[in-house]
């Protein structure tokens, strides 16, 4: 114990005696304090660098978390309002569309002698998807059987069954319609049936064989069925075909309206054929 004290006496001694030697020595000369403060300048320098280089980078990382957070906080935000206006978006959209459709059907409205009807369709028979569908005016609605059904592009079909709120139309294309029909340039008169195979299509039948039809030939109705006013569009020939057995010519014809889309329609509520304007008269005789 007394060797241990011993040891550290004498090495505090030699610290002071050091320190007591370099004192004098830096004093009596100032160029050595500025030589030691050079030497400890040097020395640290590294250690300086370091600890700015360390400090420097703790500060860029902390801004760019803080940079991160607030992008992220504008992304949710921005989401939120996406999200917000989003089904406004579509809503609008559904709605500049539909007034578009109507807006097409006023001016066809406006523009025939007919009294029309406007309706929606509010249903289809997934069985008879390509026959009929159901729109949303019946009996109540003043609506009858065999009152036409059209929309501006053209005709659509008749009106079969009549409920108080709702009625059926069988569609042109259905393979159990079948209409007079007249190729418009040459004024040939057909039969047009629905088809199907191809779905989707009618086809004009009975043409005489030199029947001058060709592709893009336009198709309208004839009055000679008797529910159809003359001149409704139907659709245009795609294909020209003839019968070697019964020696007659017809047509494949695809519809001017898109059954798939239909939305709304039109019905001609005033429409009197030939037929049953004389019996009305006889009647009344």
């Amino acid at each position: 114990m007394f060797r241990n004290n011993r040891r550290k006496i004498l090495s505090a001694i030699a610290v002071v005696l050091l320190l007591s030697i370099l004192m004098s020595w830096s004093t009596n000369n100032p160029q050595r304090i500025l030589f030691f403060e050079r030497l400890a300048a040097g020395a640290l320098r590294p250690l300086q660098k370091g600890a700015s280089a360390v400090t420097l980078f703790l500060t860029d990382t902390w801004q760019f978390i803080g940079d991160v957070q607030n992008v992220y906080r504008d992304n949710l935000q921005l989401r939120r309002e996406l999200e917000k206006y989003g089904g406004s978006d579509l809503h609008l959209l559904e709605t500049l569309q539909e007034n578009r459709r109507l807006r097409n059907l006023l001016q066809f409205q406006e523009a025939v002698e007919h009294e029309l009807t406007p309706a929606q369709v509010i249903g289809r028979n997934p069985s008879s998807w390509f026959s009929t569908l159901t729109i949303d005016k019946g009996s109540n609605d003043g609506i009858k059987v065999d009152m036409p059904v059209v929309t501006n592009l053209g005709l659509v079909g008749k009106i079969i069954d009549v409920m108080p709120n709702h009625a059926k139309v069988q569609l042109i294309i259905s393979p159990s319609s079948g209409i007079s029909a007249i190729v418009q340039r040459t004024r040939d008169n057909g039969v047009l049936v629905g088809l199907s195979t191809p779905r989707g299509y009618t086809r004009i039948t009975r043409l005489e064989q030199h029947a001058d039809i060709r592709e893009g030939d336009v198709i309208i109705s004839s009055p000679l069925t008797g529910v159809f006013p003359k001149g409704l569009v139907i659709g245009r020939v795609v294909e020209v075909s003839d019968d070697p057995v019964s020696l007659e010519r017809s047509a494949l014809v695809l519809p001017e309206v898109d059954f798939d889309r239909l939305e709304e329609v039109l019905i001609i509520v005033n429409y009197q054929s030939s037929a049953e304007g004389e019996a009305e008269s006889g009647a009344g005789q």
